[in-house]
């Protein structure tokens, strides 16, 4: 694990001396040299860099420490340099998929939750049924099982034909793993082992409802 609970404690404790740091400054290129000093000390690279290339080629060149950096700095700069209407929200999507691309990591799951939380919120008409599971296993490691519920139905909704029915089973899967979960863990996200049952089962015969659907409307079209 590249992650330890003491180290990105630390981490998020630096991005938060830098944001106060930033909010000294008066202009925005001064904000933007600092955030692209920050991006090459931690990350590798300029943060112009980062903001050109698509999220996938980042997830696959970027260890999980600098991805996570650079989700941070991201963020950073939609919120603290202005830019015109929808750059923001497109850094803020980018930052979204690195970090939740990181739903492995248990302990950065943790940590960084309520980030994830925001972020959904600041772009979701923008994201993908993709996006959606991706935040919906992150949300799972972090033991959010509400917000996870949310992220699975709505990926689900979006997903098109070929995702759909593989989504659906991740999602099953997903809600009934958290329904064993202690119950104290489920009060702290307003959520019972009865509900994430009741979700999974929905989405069950959800699936069984709409393959009647298809046989009926196969042997309408036959008649």
């Amino acid at each position: 694990m590249d992650f330890q609970r003491d180290y990105i404690l630390r981490m998020i404790q630096m991005m938060g001396d830098l944001m106060r740091r930033l909010a000294e400054k008066l202009e925005d290129r001064q904000r933007g040299r600092m955030l692209s000093d920050a991006c090459r000390e931690f990350c590798g690279m300029s943060l112009e860099t980062g903001e050109q290339l698509e999220a996938a080629s980042l997830r696959e060149m970027l260890a999980p420490v600098p991805r996570f950096m650079l989700s941070e700095l991201l963020a950073a700069k939609a919120d603290m340099v202005a830019m015109p209407v929808g750059d923001a929200e497109e850094l803020k999507l980018k930052a979204l998929r690195l970090l939740s691309s990181l739903h492995e990591e248990g302990q950065l799951c943790d940590l960084r939750a309520e980030r994830l939380v925001t972020l959904k919120v600041a772009v979701f008409p923008l994201l993908t049924a993709a996006d959606l599971m991706d935040c919906a296993r992150f949300f799972f490691q972090a033991e959010q099982f509400d917000q996870m519920e949310d992220a699975l139905f709505q990926a689900v909704e979006l997903s098109g034909s070929d995702a759909q029915e593989s989504n659906r089973l991740e999602a099953i899967d997903l809600l009934r793993k958290a329904s064993r979960a202690p119950e104290n863990t489920l009060a702290l996200c307003g959520m019972t082992s009865h509900e994430l049952r009741q979700s999974a089962r929905d989405l069950e015969t959800e699936n069984q409802a709409s393959v009647f659907d298809d046989i009926t409307h196969e042997q309408e079209n036959h008649e």
